[in-house]
């Protein structure tokens, strides 16, 4: 009996064993589970990325893409409207879930979040307002607080006067330099600015000067010709671009002691002057909350449907959830907060900007020669030698006559001279460089 009891005993647990160590007929190995959620598709459709804020912009961006499963379509428009077009009809294609839309032109913006919002596709403005729209969200600096404290500023050094910013104490007079006409962002700054600074009855002039596309080129042309009536008290651009513009002409002219400039951005180039001293102020618009902002409200538009906003902002018609970033003043006190902002940038963003900085210093170079050489009567052959090669560049030629016509060519390559064709036209010109000599 007890001999059975062994036999049954041992059988079982040969069979037991068989059993774990075979495993169970038809049961497989537990795998691993697949990862069910997929990255969410963001577009991001920039104006230009030579905007320093746009590259910082883009790093913080990347920088949270990688953590947190988000597929992120870059696309830089280059400043110019058709290619924006372009862009958002692949983004549209790539069926991302939300475009965070920085527009070229406010007015043809209008056009692109129709066509976005027909794809059934959420966008968010960034900075720019596309005119008359219905976006999903709006994340932009707080434009009309930049205005104020650029005015404020100007006002503070009039009544609290200081050797390292000298300014007249009476009857000032300051230049505005203002972007594009259809610029809401720009007008918002200006108008701020200007408001601020004719509250002062110690601020005698207030001369606001528009630049369409906010061509720096032009900017310059627009310095120059109001150095000519003699300098203004103070200077202040509603972006960087402009400012820069203006600080070079200053420089040339070694005025840069003797005018008060303030400008909008917090650009690597306008860091680098307020901390030379070539610079008064810059209004920091924050980038980096900029990006991180945006980014939320894209993701919770792609997931959820709705976003946590702070505000609502009337563009035309509609009524804009939006969130709204403070900004802040920097002297040459606090350069520092801005220079680690641009320590911190990534190389690839550094050599950008420096082969930026090449190709424009050229093209200035290139532009102020044409004007000596038609002056001179200098031939055309070399121009042509040195466009060959260039093809792929393309140069907005800006005419301002006399009579305050404007006209704009796009020209392939870039600009070695420029010459007239029948002698009306020459005379004419003539005129104009000896009452407005260095506008090219």
């Amino acid at each position: 009996m007890g001999c059975k009891l062994f036999r049954l005993i041992s059988i079982l647990l040969i069979l037991l064993l068989t059993t774990l160590i075979i495993g169970c007929p038809g049961k497989q190995e537990p795998q691993p589970k697949p990862e069910t959620k997929e990255k969410v598709k963001i577009g991001v459709s920039l104006a230009s990325m030579e905007f320093d804020g746009n590259v910082m912009l883009k790093k913080v961006m990347e920088e949270r893409a990688k953590k947190e499963k988000i597929k992120i379509t870059w696309l830089d428009a280059k400043m110019e409207a058709s290619q924006q077009e372009k862009d958002i009809d692949k983004l549209i294609q790539e069926k991302v879930k939300v475009i965070i839309l920085q527009t070229v032109d406010p007015l043809e913006g209008a056009k692109l979040v129709e066509r976005i919002t027909q794809a059934n596709i959420k966008v968010i403005g960034l900075e720019t307002l596309p005119s008359n729209a219905p976006l999903d969200g709006y994340v932009a600096a707080d434009h009309t607080r930049a205005g104020e404290l650029m005015g404020q500023y100007v006002l503070n050094q009039i009544n609290n006067p200081s050797p390292q910013v000298p300014i007249a104490q009476s009857n000032v007079n300051v230049l505005i330099l203002r972007g594009d006409p259809a610029d809401p962002v720009s007008e918002l700054i200006a108008t701020a600015a200007s408001s601020t600074l004719k509250q002062s009855d110690k601020v005698a002039k207030v001369q606001v000067v528009e630049h369409p596309q906010g061509n720096p080129l032009m900017a310059q042309m627009t310095v120059q010709q109001i150095l000519q009536q003699g300098p203004p008290d103070a200077i202040l651009a509603t972006d960087d671009r402009l400012a820069d513009a203006a600080i070079k002409v200053l420089q040339q002219g070694f005025l840069e002691s003797k005018v008060l400039t303030v400008a909008v951005g917090g650009d690597q180039k306008t860091t680098k002057a307020l901390a030379s001293g070539a610079h008064d102020a810059e209004i920091d618009i924050m980038p980096e909350q900029l990006a991180n902002f945006a980014l939320d409200a894209a993701m919770d538009l792609a997931e959820k449907g709705n976003w946590n906003f702070d505000t609502r902002i009337k563009n035309g018609n509609f009524d804009i959830p939006a969130k709204i970033i403070p900004v802040r003043l920097i002297t040459k006190e606090q350069v520092h907060l801005l220079e680690a902002r641009w320590e911190k940038g990534d190389k690839e963003g550094d050599k950008k900007q420096q082969e930026q900085e090449g190709q424009g210093e050229q093209q200035e170079h290139e532009q102020e020669q044409s004007g000596s050489e038609e002056q001179s009567g200098g031939g055309e052959g070399g121009g042509q030698d040195k466009s060959q090669g260039k093809q792929g560049k393309k140069t907005k030629l800006k005419i301002v006559t006399q009579d305050g016509k404007v006209m704009e060519v796009e020209i392939p390559g870039e600009i070695q001279k420029i010459e007239q064709a029948d002698g009306g036209e020459q005379s004419q010109q003539g005129e104009s460089q000896q009452s407005g000599g260095g506008g090219q």
